[in-house]
């Protein structure tokens, strides 16, 4: 396919077969899509576009997309090998991760999104299983692409369920939610962040997982700011020496 031998399946999700590959530079792995997708002249012209903006990112954080067309009636792509577990399978292993390691990632994916986002692409597919945890840090692959069809799984933020179609603020609401998890263990609601997550984590959380788009970061850039605020030690000092001034004061004046 492309000029690509596919070697044997990997497994099969919403964006369609996942095969070994090989091509001329070497290994790869290649996404085939569902049948549906070409069916579609909408999210055919969709995933073209969408994953020729992807080709063209060159970012640590994001999967490097080397090659795409489309053959025998199905849309394909083709990529550098993945080398690295994704989070959901981290999280099997071992529940919940401590909260520097997912603010770490926060982070990281923050990075990634935002370099996606300037250039013009949501993600739309967020999920444990879109993040690649190795070794140089968190890697995003699994791209929606412009195929992913409403209610797929139970990541979706609110509005991409109801319209059928992800914005940045999604992908915003379902970084939440998988950070949320990889925290708990759990989804949003099921199980409270855990004692010693500090005030900045829980207020950035708090933010993204709102239902109502307007509530949340409007970018990425904005979320970072959220994650990096830091409770404002300098006014409280300020603010409890004024008190004790003029607690001074009374007292004098009632002397």
């Amino acid at each position: 396919m492309g000029g690509f031998l596919l070697v044997h399946r990997m497994g099969t999700d919403d964006t369609g077969a996942l095969y070994a590959a090989e091509g001329h530079a070497g290994p790869c792995a290649v996404r085939v899509l569902p049948s549906r997708v070409t069916a579609d002249a909408a999210r055919r012209a969709a995933f073209h576009r969408e994953v020729e903006l992807l080709r063209g990112l060159r970012h640590p954080g994001l999967i490097h997309v080397v090659s795409s067309g489309e053959e025998r009636g199905r849309c394909w792509y083709a990529m550098v090998p993945l080398s690295a577990p994704d989070l959901r399978t981290r999280l099997d292993w071992v529940n919940a991760l401590p909260w520097p390691e997912v603010e770490r990632i926060a982070f990281q994916l923050l990075d990634a999104l935002g370099a996606a986002h300037d250039a013009g692409l949501v993600h739309g597919n967020l999920s444990p299983e879109s993040v690649l945890v190795g070794a140089n840090g968190a890697k995003l692959w699994r791209f929606g692409l412009g195929v992913i069809p409403p209610g797929a799984h139970r990541y979706q933020a609110p509005e991409q369920r109801q319209w059928g179609r992800a914005v940045v603020q999604s992908d915003l609401h379902v970084l939440g939610r998988l950070l949320h998890e990889a925290l708990t263990g759990g989804e949003p609601g099921s199980q409270p962040l855990p004692r010693g997550v500090p005030r900045r984590l829980r207020r950035f959380l708090e933010r993204l997982l709102s239902e109502r788009i307007e509530d949340r970061p409007d970018s990425t850039t904005s979320a970072r700011r959220l994650l990096t605020q830091r409770f404002p030690m300098g006014l409280l000092a300020v603010g409890g020496a004024m008190l004790v001034a003029l607690g001074m004061y009374a007292l004098q004046g009632a002397a």
